[in-house]
């Protein structure tokens, strides 16, 4: 089948398995519900499939109403594994720290769906995760489900007990199993928000966590940002990242090879990037500081070889842009991090 016809907006097919998993757990078959939304759960098995967001919506209908919960989201997070979001999944648990994972999602959250945007915002007291829906922003079930597959996968790269500070959903307080959410996020939870919103103490985001792997999580980022340049070729900047990732090594990574690359002209490249409200510039310097932090943190290569890795002329340019993003020298930065201060 085409799991992209009939709607603009997708998720990753084997988002469906927990889904009826969860279903399954209840009592209820999957099968036929699924098979009610006009979906085969065969087609959740092609690890490149999308089901298309309008048919999962009716999905989530049906199964709030087999099961008479309206807390029934939160029971799918238990079924996500890291191979239900493909390499991001293993990303996210190789993350150095709860930042890195939360900004992991936000950049390829559209890998996963499309259904919903994500943004992270550090205040003076906390990080604020916010997703947003961008169509079906009347179903709350495929919202309050993200954020307790969010919490889970925190819970296992971080610490069984990690809680948020607050939640903030935008579904208004069922009239049932309201303390269910409570319970599950072990946080207070403010139902009829203007947006769905996990707050982070900003002392648990930079704890180095116990499985990190630069080497792991670039090497998946990579992956991720290939996939997500092939599915969605209207996505831009997926591509530009992929094209800095494979050139960067080069040395040859202006913006003239990136446009050829992408078939385009530089002209043409930069309006599309304006479309998005970035830039060339901005999106090289982004990813050449992620790639930097991951290697200066696994502690495998030295910094000279790190700089040519980058596509930086010589040490002493990339020393400067290191210090300008973390604060530090690629050496102490290094040092802090090996031994966990």
């Amino acid at each position: 089948m085409d799991s992209t016809t009939g709607s603009d907006f997708h998720l990753i097919a084997s988002w469906a398995v927990a889904v009826a998993e969860a279903l399954d757990a209840r009592g209820v078959d999957s099968r036929a519900v699924f098979a009610d939304a006009d979906i085969d759960l065969a087609d959740a098995r092609e690890p490149s499939a999308r089901f298309p967001s309008d048919r999962m919506s009716r999905v989530y209908e049906l199964a709030e109403a087999a099961t008479g919960d309206p807390a029934f989201g939160l029971s799918v997070a238990q079924y996500v594994h890291p191979t239900s979001l493909h390499a991001l999944g293993y990303s996210l648990y190789a993350s150095r720290t709860m930042e890195s994972f939360c900004r992991r999602i936000v950049r390829y959250f559209r890998f996963v769906t499309t259904n919903a945007s994500t943004h992270l915002e550090k205040t003076d007291a906390d990080y604020r995760l916010t997703l947003m829906p961008t169509s079906g922003g009347s179903i709350y079930i495929p919202q309050d489900a993200w954020l307790a597959t969010i919490m889970r996968l925190s819970r296992q790269v971080y610490r069984p007990d990690f809680a948020p500070a607050a939640v903030c959903l935008r579904r208004p307080a069922p009239a049932t199993n309201a303390e269910r959410f409570t319970e599950y996020f072990r946080a207070p939870v403010e139902f009829g928000n203007a947006g769905n919103v996990l707050v982070f103490r900003g002392a648990d985001m930079h704890v180095q966590l116990p499985a990190a792997n630069a080497e792991l999580a670039r090497q998946n980022d990579q992956v991720v940002m290939t996939l997500l340049a092939r599915m969605d070729r209207k996505d831009i900047v997926a591509q530009v990242r992929a094209s800095f990732v494979d050139l960067l090594p080069s040395g040859d990574c202006n913006k003239e090879k990136v446009a050829s690359r992408l078939n385009m002209s530089e002209r043409t490249l930069q309006g599309k990037l304006g479309e998005r409200d970035t830039s060339y510039r901005i999106l090289l310097n982004e990813t050449r500081r992620e790639l930097a932090e991951q290697y200066i943190s696994q502690g495998l290569r030295s910094v000279s070889e790190v700089a040519y890795l980058l596509g930086f002329s010589d040490y002493s340019s990339f020393s400067r842009a290191f210090r300008a993003w973390t604060g530090h020298s690629p050496s102490k930065y290094r040092s802090r991090y090996l031994s966990g201060g």
